[in-house]
């Protein structure tokens, strides 16, 4: 066992032991990336088990030790910024409509809106959307909330990009 990861608890899924995509840090270069990781608590059940830090509560002061095994780490975060960055750029003149065209979906979405759960089944979606994001994309949303950021910061670009 060679390196020391850390994640936060948010990041985890819910399963014990699964594959899934965990954003993590290098507890000795303190480099942030996104991989592609199996989770265990025993090591005995991972190929090439690292420690994983989980760290918790409002200071992340609360902690617990499991183990990762590396499966296809990306580069960096693996989210293409200037791609981001130009789809944000599009987008502030395009349609926000999204168009499923989903039966199945529909009716699962309006489920949740008769039983109360959602105002609508857009509310439902952005929601359910997001929460998913969050948790399996976690550097994709790091890397649209700083797109945003600069968007937001930068009032010459937005007047520049009226008068065009």
């Amino acid at each position: 066992m060679s390196s020391h990861y850390i994640t936060s608890a948010d990041h985890l899924p819910e399963d014990a032991q699964t594959e899934t995509t965990l954003q993590i840090t290098d507890a000795q270069t303190k480099r942030i990336f996104e991989a592609r990781v199996r989770i265990a608590r025993d090591p005995a059940e991972l190929t090439d088990p690292e420690p994983l830090t989980i760290v918790a509560g409002p200071h992340e002061s609360v902690s617990e030790t499991r183990y990762v095994e590396l499966l296809d780490e990306t580069d960096e975060t693996g989210i293409d910024h200037e791609l981001v960055a130009h789809l944000a750029a599009e987008q502030e003149t395009a349609s926000n409509i999204l168009n499923t065209r989903s039966d199945d979906l529909k009716v699962l979405l309006q489920y949740l809106v008769e039983t109360g759960e959602y105002e609508s089944t857009s509310d439902a979606l952005r929601e359910i959307a997001f929460d998913h994001l969050a948790t399996e994309r976690p550097a994709l949303l790091d890397a649209y909330a700083e797109v945003r950021r600069e968007f937001d910061d930068d009032p010459l670009r937005r007047v520049l990009e009226k008068q065009e």
